[in-house]
């Protein structure tokens, strides 16, 4: 029987679940011939009041006593860059294999972490870090066929998908729908990476690096957050044939890699659209595997302390294996299939919101906007007397550009208030 010990960095909403895990699979993992159990937690304030966690392991505050002990995996569960980077590298230099679901982290300093895990002969995974529960990473590193993908959309965070399924579902305004978010343990306290993007643009970067397109920056796409949505707009893109998700959607080509993240009208017939509450999912598409899709939870810390398990035990299969430091590829070191570092945004179809004044005369609206470049594919007006004045379109492919000039041409005419997000095909 080998017996892993599990030293945490972080003790949080994570870290705790991770303890449980470890404890409530012992029977499953010692069929396995592992004994897996956290031995030690470093914190940043041992005094501080926690919730209960069974079982609750030791807590230090002190980085010395931390790696004085023997720890056969360390699990950073602290999130941001700092002191996570300085506390993982600590351990990669110690040749001790590490376990994180930090997508901030990895973008920052992915394929640095990886080369020195590489250098060390140690082990760092992080399947949790873009899909918490949806076991896709390890394809993309093992597999470079299915690897050599010109294409990827998906919803990536599961906070930001619950809260725009809650909008669609129930008629809420943004604000009840994330309160019920954080009601739920679903969304931080301070929630705003999730619903402005900047979460699945970090994700984004690391897949961008699993796919042979490594360089990217989070702050290099273009980024739209939820908050724009209002509840009328939900029930508008279900009459004009899809739903609104959040979404990151990048494609791969060797003068540019063209991307955005954000909410988006997606196609009925696409298979994101059939995805609800805090599910993710992720549509690969590439010459060699043709289209795959994954889905799964994406949100809630325990498929994501399921998932960081999962990764030690597979961290500890391969070295009982002699199989390598069974490391995921962080491109970097790796194959370069998309040399581009150009980031551009897409030409796609526009979901738009028109709010007049007075009721809107769609003669009128679509011969203004043609005569500035775009063309409108359907139409629609909510049925309610209250919401007369809101008009809604689907608008062909144009640039970003295009659509605002003729939008803003249509505020200065008419005195409305537009608003526009991009739309994704089947």
């Amino acid at each position: 029987m080998s017996v892993v010990r599990i030293g945490l960095l972080g003790f949080g909403n994570v870290g705790r679940a991770v303890a449980r895990a470890a404890d409530a699979t012992r029977g499953e993992l010692r069929a396995r011939g592992l004994d897996a159990g956290v031995t030690c937690a470093l914190v940043r304030d041992v005094t501080r009041a926690r919730p209960a966690a069974a079982p609750a392991p030791p807590l230090v505050d002190d980085v010395e006593a931390f790696f004085a002990r023997d720890h056969d995996v360390v699990v950073e569960v602290l999130g941001g860059v700092e002191p996570a980077r300085t506390l993982v590298a600590r351990a990669l230099d110690r040749g001790i294999p590490v376990v994180t679901a930090n997508k901030s982290l990895l973008a920052a300093h992915g394929p640095s972490l990886h080369a020195l895990a590489t250098d060390r002969g140690a082990s760092l995974r992080y399947e949790a870090s873009a899909l918490a529960g949806v076991p896709f990473i390890d394809t993309l590193a093992r597999r470079p066929l299915v690897a050599s993908v010109s294409r990827l959309t998906a919803i990536l965070n599961g906070t930001s998908h619950f809260v725009v399924s809650a909008m669609d579902r129930d008629r809420l305004p943004f604000a009840d729908a994330l309160a019920r978010a954080q009601a739920l343990g679903l969304a931080e306290p301070d929630p705003a990476n999730d619903i402005r993007g900047a979460d699945a643009a970090e994700k984004l970067v690391l897949l961008g690096a699993l796919v042979g397109a490594p360089g990217l920056r989070p702050d290099a796409f273009e980024s739209t957050g939820i908050d724009l949505l209002e509840p009328e707009d939900l029930p508008a893109a279900r009459r004009l044939g899809g739903v609104i998700k959040p979404v990151a959607c990048a494609a791969f080509a060797r003068e540019a890699v063209r991307a955005f993240v954000g909410p988006a009208f997606v196609d009925n017939a696409h298979p994101l659209a059939r995805l609800d509450g805090r599910l993710s999912g992720i549509r690969l598409e590439g010459p060699y595997t043709g289209d795959l899709f994954f889905s799964g939870p994406g949100a809630g810390p325990d498929v994501t302390a399921a998932t960081l398990l999962d990764d030690v035990v597979e961290t500890v299969t391969a070295a009982r294996r002699g199989s390598g430091n069974g490391a995921h590829g962080l491109a970097g070191d790796a194959e370069t299939r998309h040399a581009a570092r150009t980031v551009a945004a897409p030409v796609t179809p526009w979901f738009t919101r028109v709010r007049f004044p007075d009721a809107p005369n769609p003669v009128f609206v679509a011969e203004l906007l043609g005569a500035h470049g775009v063309w409108l594919r359907r139409h629609d007006r909510p049925v309610s007397d209250r919401d007369r004045g809101v008009w809604y379109a689907l608008a062909e492919p144009c640039p970003r550009p295009r659509i605002e000039r003729a939008l803003a041409a249509l505020e200065a005419a008419t005195g409305a208030a537009t608003c526009a997000i991009r739309a994704l095909e089947s």
